[in-house]
């Protein structure tokens, strides 16, 4: 009998916590960050150009390892590489 009272406490405070968090979150919506964001001239394939400067030496980029899911929902960015 304990051991029903003793459920039936715990999902109740379970189910006012989560009714707050659902009232709440309609009340004041969450903000990620006040950043202002800019728009990129993007070309006629869909490629972005982009110039790295100031670079004292060369930069070593070696892709070891990358998760297959990583790019599940992602669409592939072309890159060319110019010297």
């Amino acid at each position: 009998m304990k051991t029903d009272l003793y459920t039936k406490i715990i999902l109740t405070i379970i189910a006012v916590a989560l009714t707050l968090n659902l009232v709440k979150s309609t009340i004041t919506p969450a903000m990620a960050d006040t950043k202002k964001y800019v728009t990129l001239p993007v070309n006629a394939d869909g490629s972005i150009n982009v110039n790295i400067t100031k670079m004292l030496e060369t930069m070593d980029v070696n892709i070891k390892n990358v998760d297959r899911s990583a790019f599940y929902y992602v669409t592939p960015i072309p890159v060319k590489v110019s010297q």
